[in-house]
């Protein structure tokens, strides 16, 4: 059963569980056993041997050490009670018994405390004193009688007894000094058993003697040399602890630091308790070797006394009563001293020491489980056996040496705080100069260096104890039985041949000693004539022992070793190999317990709790805890944050593994609730800091990353050579971050922290912070940030997928969702389409000028709408923009760039942030927009304009002239001019429907540039190539081809691992296949987009439309048409504007005739427009002109006006590709009747000017009328006091649903005539009349003009319109 369990426990070993997580954590085992426990020699009567007795002082000495430990850690622990309770102020105060009852009741347990301590030291002191002097009357029959004396051995175990207890009085004694609160409380608690006269005969004299015992300083080390002065020749006992120290010093013959330690402190400590008299001078002690004593004190001056005390070694030397300095040589100075202990001079070697043994270790590990694997049985020889525990005793002393370099480093700096006078003041503590301010950055850096080494090698030890242990068990009983069956056979045949009485005795102990360890083939102890001095017959026979996997007894060790050093102490009846052959194993045996013991070893080698308490400090400032910026594991574990070094980025967690053995000592030794409660406070808070600092120096690192990646690289070199100092900020620093995202189980304080998942959650909040930035920094801009807001959205994306990588992110488009509003149960539109609507609306339709030329709207030069309120943005974050401050720079200026325009780009990126569903709520509400523009605004404009114009506007004949002409208009349109909503309302009402239509031929342009690159991207996967892209119905390759894949699975189910995931992937193929193939009818926005303002003009179409005209054909100078309308608008934008003033298209922009051809060309009068346009015909006029005019102003109106009409015509152009204008009713012409057929010809004079009139006349789209008084232009239009034959009412103030404020009226005050009836189609009526002929030029106008046209050429001066109204 045991096999089968043993051989189910391998197995398990042998499975790899799924966990690629980086090493770069102390290891904490969750179970500790103690496979060597000492039992306390309760097992010492199973042996037959004189050394049994030792070992029952041992055992007592053992229950000392241990009820002295804990009155260690009860002194060093104890915080004041008396603080915290109430005092008695005044001797009449009312409660004061009720106080002092009080104060007796809880002091009470604590005083107990200190009385067993004040007990436990004198008890303590008589057992010492009783075993010193048994071991002096021993010494002295030794020095009596040599013969005997040789059998008189103290073993240095039982020494090493003596140097632990002396430890302990030093230790007590050394806490009991700083501790000043136990006097303190004890003293409280005197006066309030004072008050309260309790038991007054039984305890004032114990009270008494504890009180002198916590006042007097050194009260235990004077009591203990008190007594030993009683007792003759202790001083040779304790030169003989001075000299085991000072041996064992030299010979490294220690593993833990404690231990060390404890060397160093026993022996200023032992030798002052012997230097009393001229006769115990130590100066003058032969058998003391003081010049060894001398150079182990140089070579460490301070020692490590117990947590944040340290002691000099000097001080107690210094004290002793016959110090003598010229003896006693001085020790060298501080800044010598400083380079023995500082670690960062060691760092190098310690480095190389660490990589060269990790790689012997792992080569080692990777052959043991190789060759394990290959054998069923155990396959390894003695010497491979020997070669391993070697290896790993040399781990352990490498620990050992490093942890005793990082304690004496920290006692050293306690030892020499940092005495700068810019920290003295009132808030700077002693603990900050030792610790905070005692550190510089490489010294920082290299003891976290230290510690990760000297964690991370144990830790590897560790994991492989299981592997080891058996290993370990096996050699160190190969050793023992080859030691006991080999060497001492050899040894007891030479002891035999001789019979004397003293060879008896040491053949005696040579075959207890073989009793004891031998472990013999078969059970049996074998006949061995060495036994009796003989040789055996069969001696070059090598001799068989057991190999078991078992380990000696610690009871068992003791005995063996203490046998051993006797035999060596008979330094003469051995030969020198014999000799050495005992001294190697006795010195190789030292190390078995702890190899016995690997992970308690460990773990006690490596334990720097010392580096966080920092109780004598508290006791020092009188504070109840320091923060976190004091202490030094939360110090180490910053500087590394801090410093962004990605060569110690992985060392990181090493320095929170103090905190581990912080809080398993204040549990398991220190047996302190309140101290473990103190030490999980600060982790939690330097948790949450390191949580928060590696989060965002990750998040930065990732920004930073992505920022690089995405900016233009020209641009960057650009930048690189302007700032040739900051190039690197450039670039992405090296990091090892993904390490300790690697992070899973990270063990702090017994939790099994997922680093991995905690980091996720906070970048996943970083990440959607970042989202919210960009998208509040969008909508406090206009719409022209929208490139600057794709720009940071694509770069949070790289950041999102990277990071992804090595994260559980959420998705990102969950996270756009969430951020953007666009997924709550009330609204799915999101904050950035809202804002973008709000801004086309509010700022750019109304506030923006398109340019037909760049394609672009640019801000308008003068603001006719007021600006729209926008939220405020958040403050400037180079975090949030492009990690840094050079990057963030970068893009921010280049984002600049885009910002004075708004263009296609800008809607391709609108486009692709918003999708589908919001490009459909954008084009919708600009269309319910233009649709309330034509109904409820421009309608009731268009009605007062008409209103406003004169009832006949002839187009004048080409004999006025170019000035003529362009004076006749001006003077005609003057109402218009002086029409004070013209500007403010009409055009820029106009130009928000204009910007509209552009607008959505542009988002147009922009969809189907966004439809043909995703084509084009997923061509290959639907089976079209560069040479047919045609759209067929044909499935694409990746479709058929998994489909094939599935049948081919289906016909064979044995194949198919996860049919339903095979069925998936085809499903998913198939609507990939078809959500990526384009349309085979290709959808035009901008064409449903004018179908739209088409039946927009329906309510307004039979009014805009006009009366119908009198000659049923045509009306060419009295017409209520909207062309005429907008001929006159067209006039009026093309008008030179004020020299202080900014012209119309500089204000309005290309909008405003994309309005008016846009309302022509669906009203079907794009012809009539082309033809009887007042600015056309100007040009014309123009053009026909033998002499062009000169005059600047008219000049300019001709160059706006070229440009007006090449815009019209673009205009035109596109509106007829997209949709066909309204077509007008075929009209039928008959022939005219004989008698009229005198009419129908003019008499064509022969004069090549009039010639030359008439093809100008009739260049310029009319025929003059028949009448003298029709050939002339007309007078100027009478005040509008009257009623006009066409106009609806004698104020612009007519109806409408709802009209724009009422704009005043042109002329006197009447009664608003009723609107005229809707005009007839044009096809009702008979045939229209002929037109008019004319026979001769038409006379000049009449006298009855306001201001007469100038005559035929040449042309007189015209003068200047008025200006126009005030804005």
């Amino acid at each position: 059963m045991s096999s089968e369990v043993i051989e189910r426990v391998q197995y398990l070993e042998k499975i790899r569980l799924p966990d690629d997580q980086p090493t770069i954590e102390a290891v904490a085992p969750s179970v500790l056993y103690d496979s060597h426990s000492t039992f306390n020699y309760q097992d010492r009567n199973a042996y037959d041997t004189h050394w049994v007795e030792e070992t029952a002082a041992m055992e007592r000495f053992d229950n000392i050490l241990r009820n002295g430990e804990n009155f260690v850690h009860m002194v060093y622990t104890y915080r004041s009670c008396s603080k915290a309770l109430p005092q008695v102020k005044t001797a009449d105060q009312s409660n004061k018994n009720e106080i002092y009852e009080g104060i007796y009741n809880v002091m009470e347990p604590e005083i107990k405390k200190l009385k067993d301590f004040m007990y436990f030291q004198r008890d303590t002191i008589k057992v010492f004193c009783e075993y010193i002097k048994k071991l002096t009357v021993l010494m002295k029959e030794k020095e009596k009688d040599k013969k005997k004396g040789e059998d008189l051995i103290i073993s240095e175990t039982m020494i090493t007894y003596f140097i632990k207890m002396l430890d302990l009085f030093a230790l007590l004694d050394a806490l009991k000094n700083m501790k000043a609160c136990l006097n303190n409380d004890f003293s409280f608690y005197k006066r309030a058993f004072g008050f309260l006269k309790r038991n007054m005969d039984d305890q004032t004299q114990e009270n008494h003697s504890v009180y002198l015992f916590l006042a007097n300083q050194l009260s235990i080390t004077t009591n203990l040399k008190t007594e030993l002065v009683q007792i003759e020749g202790f001083d040779d006992v304790l030169a003989l602890v001075v000299n085991q120290c000072a041996d064992y010093l030299e010979a490294e013959r220690y593993l833990l630091p404690v231990e060390k330690h404890c060397l160093l402190r026993v022996m200023p400590y032992a030798l002052f308790l012997m230097d009393v008299d001229t006769k115990r001078n130590i100066f003058k002690k032969k058998d003391l070797n003081l010049a060894k004593t001398q150079r182990i004190f140089k070579r460490n001056p301070v020692v490590p006394l117990y947590g944040d005390m340290q002691t000099t070694l000097e001080s107690l030397i210094k004290k002793s009563p016959h110090f003598d300095e010229k003896v006693w040589s001085q020790t060298a100075d501080d800044e010598k001293m400083a380079q023995e202990y500082e670690i960062l001079r060691l760092i190098g070697p310690t480095r190389n020491a660490h990589n060269d043994y990790t790689a012997k270790f792992a080569n080692m590990i990777n052959e043991i489980k190789v060759t394990q694997r290959l054998s069923n049985t155990f396959a390894f020889t003695a010497q491979e056996c020997r070669e391993i525990t070697n290896t790993v005793l040399q781990g352990l002393q490498l620990l050992s040496d490093w942890s005793s370099k990082v304690l004496q480093q920290s006692a050293w700096k306690y030892a020499r705080p940092n005495n700068d006078i810019q920290l003295d003041g009132p808030q700077v503590v002693e603990y900050e100069r030792v610790v905070k301010h005692n550190y510089t950055s490489e010294e920082r850096f290299a003891l976290v260096e230290f510690i990760g080494m000297i964690k991370g090698l144990s830790g590897l030890i560790i994991r492989e104890e299981s592997l080891l242990s058996p290993i370990i068990k096996r050699t160190l009983h190969g050793e023992l039985q080859e030691f006991v069956q080999i060497t001492l056979r050899e040894l007891i045949r030479t002891v035999s041949k001789n019979q004397k009485k003293k060879e008896k005795n040491v053949r005696s102990e040579l075959l207890q000693l073989r009793a004891i360890a031998a472990d013999w083939m078969g059970g049996t102890e074998p006949v061995d004539p060495a036994l009796y001095g003989k040789k055996s017959a069969k001696e070059d026979e090598k001799v068989q022992y057991p190999s078991r996997a078992v380990g000696p007894s610690p009871t068992q060790l003791d005995l063996i070793r203490n046998i051993t050093y006797g035999l060596i102490c008979r330094k003469k009846e051995w030969s020198g190999s014999q000799v050495k052959d005992l001294e190697d194993f006795y010195g190789r045996s030292f190390f078995y317990p702890y190899l016995l013991t690997l992970t308690p070893t460990i773990l006690a080698i490596t334990d720097l709790a010392d580096l966080w308490y920092r109780e004598f400090y508290l006791e020092l400032s009188k504070r109840l805890q320091f923060p976190i910026e004091m202490s030094l594991p939360w110090i180490l574990t910053d500087h590394i944050l801090e410093s962004k070094d990605p060569a110690m980025m992985e060392f990181v967690l090493y320095p929170l593994d103090v905190y581990n053995d912080a809080a398993q000592r204040a549990l398991t030794k220190l047996n302190s609730r309140f101290l473990y409660d103190e030490i999980e406070a600060e982790v939690n808070l330097c948790f949450d800091q390191l949580l928060f600092k590696l989060s965002e120096e990750i998040f930065t690192w990732y920004k930073i990353q992505a920022s690089a990646a995405l900016i233009d690289k020209p641009y960057r070199t650009q930048l690189e050579i302007a700032a040739a100092e900051t190039k690197h900020s450039y670039y992405c620093p090296k990091s090892r971050y993904t390490v300790l995202m690697r992070q899973r189980h990270f063990q702090l304080l017994g939790r099994s922290v997922d680093l991995n998942d905690l980091i996720s959650q906070r970048q996943n909040t970083y990440i959607r912070q970042n989202v919210e930035y960009a998208i509040g920094r969008f909508e406090a801009s206009d719409l022209t940030s929208i490139l600057e807001l794709e720009g940071l959205l694509l770069n949070i994306q790289l950041v999102h997928r990277l990071m992804s990588q090595h994260l559980q992110l959420d998705p990102w488009n969950q996270i756009l969702s969430e951020v953007n509003e666009s997924t709550s149960l009330v609204s799915f539109h999101g904050r950035i389409v809202l804002h973008s609507i709000f801004e086309i609306m509010n700022d750019i339709l109304p506030s923006y000028n398109f340019n037909s030329i760049t394609q672009r709207f640019v801000r308008t030069t003068f603001e006719l709408a007021p600006p729209p309120l926008r939220e405020a943005g958040p403050k400037a974050n180079s975090l949030w923009i492009g990690g840094n401050k050079a990057l963030s720079n970068a893009y921010t200026n280049s984002a600049e760039l885009s910002k004075k325009f708004f263009g296609v780009n800008h809607i391709l990126s609108l486009l692709r942030l918003i999708g589908d569903s919001g490009t459909a709520l954008v084009i919708g509400e600009i269309l319910r927009n233009m649709e309330s523009k034509i109904t409820n605004v421009l309608s009731a404009y268009v009605k007062e304009l008409h209103a406003g114009m004169q009832s006949h506007t002839k187009l004048p004949i080409h004999d006025y002239g170019t000035d003529g002409a362009y004076g006749y208009f001006q003077l005609k349109l003057k109402e218009i001019f002086a029409y004070p909503d013209l500007r403010p309302e009409v055009f820029h009402n106009f130009r928000q429907f204009g910007n509209s239509i552009v607008l959505m031929n542009l988002f147009d342009m922009a969809n189907i540039e966004l439809k043909t690159m995703r084509f084009l991207q997923a061509a290959p996967l639907l089976g079209f190539t560069s040479d047919d892209l045609v759209p067929t119905d044909t499935e694409s390759p990746i479709y058929l081809n998994l489909q094939k894949v599935g049948q081919f699975l289906e016909s064979k189910p044995e194949y198919a691992k996860c049919p339903a995931a095979v069925r998936d992937i085809i499903a998913n193929a198939w609507q990939a296949d078809h959500l990526y193939r384009p349309a085979v009818a290709h959808t035009s926005i901008f064409k449903s987009v004018l179908h739209r303002v088409n039946a927009m003009l329906n309510p307004v179409r039979a009014e805009w439309s006009g009366a119908t005209p009198d000659n049923g054909i045509i009306a060419v100078d009295q017409t209520t048409e909207f062309y005429r309308l907008w001929s006159a608008l067209q006039f009026v934008i093309c008008f030179p504007a004020d020299p202080n003033d900014f012209s119309n298209h500089e204000i309005f922009g290309d909008g405003l005739m994309w309005a008016g051809c846009t309302i022509i060309h669906f009203l079907g009068q794009q012809k009539r427009f082309d033809l009887f346009d007042f600015c056309y015909h100007i040009l014309n006029v123009e053009e026909a002109a033998a002499v062009p005019c000169q005059k600047p102003n008219v000049k300019q109106f001709f160059k706006t006006v070229s440009l007006m009409k090449d815009i019209n015509q673009s205009v035109f152009a596109i509106l007829n590709t997209y949709s066909k204008s309204a077509q007008q009713p075929i009209v039928l012409l008959h022939p005219p009747t004989e008698e009229q057929s005198d009419q129908m010809f003019l008499n064509v004079p022969e004069d090549p000017r009039e010639n030359s009139l008439m093809t100008s006349t009739s260049t310029g789209g009319g025929a003059p009328p028949k009448d003298d008084s029709f050939g002339a232009p007309p007078p100027p239009p009478p005040s509008f006091g009257g009623p006009s034959p066409l106009a609806p009412s004698s104020s612009f103030g007519g109806g409408g649903a709802p009209p724009p404020p009422p704009p005043p009226s042109f002329g006197g005050g009447g009664a608003p005539a009723p609107p005229p009836p809707p005009p007839p189609s044009f096809g009702g009526g008979g045939a229209p009349p002929p037109p008019p002929m004319f026979d001769a030029p038409p006379p000049p106008p009449p006298g009855g003009f306001d201001m007469a046209p100038p005559p035929p050429p040449p042309f007189g001066d015209f003068g200047m319109p008025p200006p126009p109204p005030p804005m």
